[in-house]
């Protein structure tokens, strides 16, 4: 059943007067959500980062005890990065001919920014200060100084011979990057990594070499980023100084790879004083939670029944459940109109999904109510504390409906007057 759409009010500032009509402009309720960056380009487009970059990968995998967490599949795209706003993807990718400007993705036809990267985004091509420009494959690199930065998807600024403040002359060009065999892109930030295409990892980068891009997560190959191989394989933990390559290792119900590692799906349990465990499925709902305390979709990670006893996931997100960790696109609870109510307060409190929005509902996050509503604390009884409540508003005799523009609003033909939260009349 559909549900009414919400608008957001606060108890606290229940307060003015004007049509109701200005109110029914109401969104539907979302939630706060943490992006996770990807691999990206750099204002900076430093090649000074030490370590092994690669591909951008799923989050490494959702086993692991032990030394390591297990890996996931390899070269497999890290979600929320390459869109308007968001962190570029590994080898600088903004999608829609979005140009990567200082870590972010800026939208075909958009300003690109200031200073020394500036101009409309076309195809990935920005301007520099001077007008000219900068940034996409063939082109001279934006930036100060004669230029560090390129903007479009799989390009890296290579400087020219001589000197200048990156060690170029003034013609640096953008060049292309993060192929298998060609140079790998930039870091994302200064202290990052290099990275190239799904797929491959940038091996042999820092101390001023620029590094090239290789394939990985196969069986002996390198693991790509994260960690992460191919499905059915796993990325043992090696001795300090050589380089972890991918095996076929750490299935769900066989043997641990070294390291405690499984592969995804699987978490390491029974490993004692060195000795060799075994991969247990793990991830669904009523399994001990994976590495990191991950769980699959639908469900989250509880916390511990008691001392010693492993986290467990339960099932999330449904009427009356725990809600879900909300972020990466995934919504705390699903079904129209169900809020996340009670979450906070310490204690691990997740909150519960409700009904919420409509007239005698709890009030969803952000005080929002359905048009026509508006949100009311409700005091406690007994041990229990204040809740908040959705009550009609608008209406002769009714409480005022909440301030739009800072003014109470009523239905036509009708006045808020009063303190507080006032009365239509």
């Amino acid at each position: 059943m559909s549900h009414p759409s919400l608008r957001f009010l606060r108890s606290s500032k229940l307060n003015g007067a004007a049509p109701l009509a200005l109110l029914i402009a109401a969104s539907a309720l979302s939630l706060a959500v943490a992006v996770a960056g990807c691999g990206s380009s750099s204002p900076l487009n430093g090649d000074a980062a030490t370590g092994q970059g690669g591909s951008s990968s799923g989050n490494g995998g959702r086993a692991g005890g032990g030394l390591g967490g297990t890996p996931g599949t390899g070269g497999a795209a890290a979600p929320n990065c390459g869109g308007t706003g968001q962190n570029c993807c590994a080898a600088n990718t903004c999608t829609g001919g979005g140009c990567c400007v200082g870590g972010n993705c800026v939208a075909a036809g958009a300003t690109c920014g200031g200073g020394n990267t500036t101009g409309m985004c076309t195809n990935g091509s920005c301007q520099n200060a001077a007008g000219t420009a900068c940034g996409a494959l063939g082109q001279i690199c934006c930036g100060a100084n004669g230029g560090n930065v390129c903007t479009a998807s799989g390009v890296r600024c290579t400087p020219a011979a001589g000197g200048g403040a990156d060690g170029g002359a003034a013609m640096s060009m953008c060049t292309a990057c993060g192929t298998s065999g060609a140079a790998c892109c930039q870091a994302a930030l200064l202290g990052g990594v290099p990275t190239c295409e799904t797929g491959l990892i940038c091996q042999g980068a820092g101390g001023g070499m620029v590094g090239m891009c290789s394939p990985c997560g196969g069986l002996d190959q390198p693991c790509c980023a994260g960690a992460s191989c191919n499905s059915g394989l796993a990325c043992p933990m090696v001795a300090a100084g050589m380089t972890r390559t991918c095996q076929n290792c750490g299935a769900v119900g066989g043997a641990c790879c070294t390291g405690n590692i499984c592969q995804t799906g699987g978490v390491c349990s029974g490993a004692v004083d060195g000795g060799t465990g075994t991969c247990n499925a793990c991830g669904a709902s009523g399994q001990v939670c994976c590495g990191g305390a991950n769980c699959n979709p639908g469900a989250r990670c509880a916390l511990s029944a008691g001392m010693g006893a492993p986290r467990m996931c339960e099932s999330c997100g449904g009427n009356g459940q725990a809600c879900c960790a909300a972020g990466a696109g995934t919504p705390a609870c699903t079904g129209a109109g169900y809020g996340c109510i009670g979450a906070g307060g310490g204690g691990g409190n997740f909150g519960t999904c409700q009904l919420c929005g409509a007239g005698g509902q709890a009030c969803c996050a952000n005080n929002a109510c359905a048009v026509g509503f508006a949100c009311t604390a409700m005091a406690g009884t007994g041990d229990a504390g204040a809740t908040t409540s959705c009550v009609a508003c608008g209406g002769s005799g009714q409480r005022c409906c909440a301030a739009v523009n800072g003014v109470r609003g009523c239905n036509p033909g009708l006045t808020c007057t009063g303190g507080g939260a006032g009365t239509c009349g």
